[in-house]
């Protein structure tokens, strides 16, 4: 039997799906999310040079 007089359910909020809302977690977490773009970042370049120096080694 069916009971049409309920309410339905209506989809979670983003604050009460996960707890918080991205804006909160982007400044609440910006300088560890800063630290692992400078992580990355140096990564990347270092690879880079490092086969720039290995490519100009193996032409001569």
């Amino acid at each position: 039997m069916m009971q049409e007089h309920l309410p339905k359910d209506k989809d979670p909020s983003e604050v009460q799906e996960w707890g918080w809302t991205f804006q909160e977690f982007i400044s609440e977490n910006f300088s560890y999310l800063l630290a692992i773009l400078v992580l990355l970042a140096l990564f990347f370049y270092a690879r880079h040079r490092w086969r720039v120096r290995n490519s100009r080694k193996y032409k001569n």
